[in-house]
């Protein structure tokens, strides 16, 4: 089972995984959900999302985390509808949409804990849904 199974395996609470590694983007949305709907964002700006805001967004916290704070382990954004958990990986990030009425918070160990798992090496070797940038 890939990575991004495992993590979408978590909990009903999943609604997206998206891993991205170097110009790579490997996505799943849960089945019951359709991109788009209103509740659910479109399919193209997940994928701009993962593109250009999540890399954005971590290189500059990462800096920051770099100066006194003790490195970066994680980030949650709350949007409107959703919670984003994104959690750096090495040439890269993986990116979990969580309900909005979940704790993302409940998360984290499990989702450190699967990369742990699966080791660097293997997060690049994913290939079922590949995006090229």
């Amino acid at each position: 089972m890939q990575l991004i199974d495992r993590v979408m395996a978590l909990g009903a609470a999943v609604r997206y995984v998206a891993l991205a590694h170097g110009a790579d983007i490997i996505t799943r949305l849960r089945p019951d959900l359709r991109a788009g709907d209103g509740i659910t964002s479109s399919g193209e700006t997940d994928r701009y999302e993962e593109l250009l805001v999540n890399p954005a967004i971590l290189l500059l916290t990462t800096r920051r985390g770099e100066i006194d704070c003790g490195g970066l382990d994680h980030i949650i954004i709350g949007y409107g509808n959703f919670h984003q958990l994104i959690v750096p990986v090495d040439d890269g990030h993986l990116s979990v949409a969580i309900e909005r009425n979940a704790d993302p918070r409940a998360f984290i160990a499990p989702i450190h804990r699967l990369i742990a798992e699966y080791g660097a090496s293997a997060l690049g070797a994913e290939s079922e849904f590949r995006l090229s940038a």
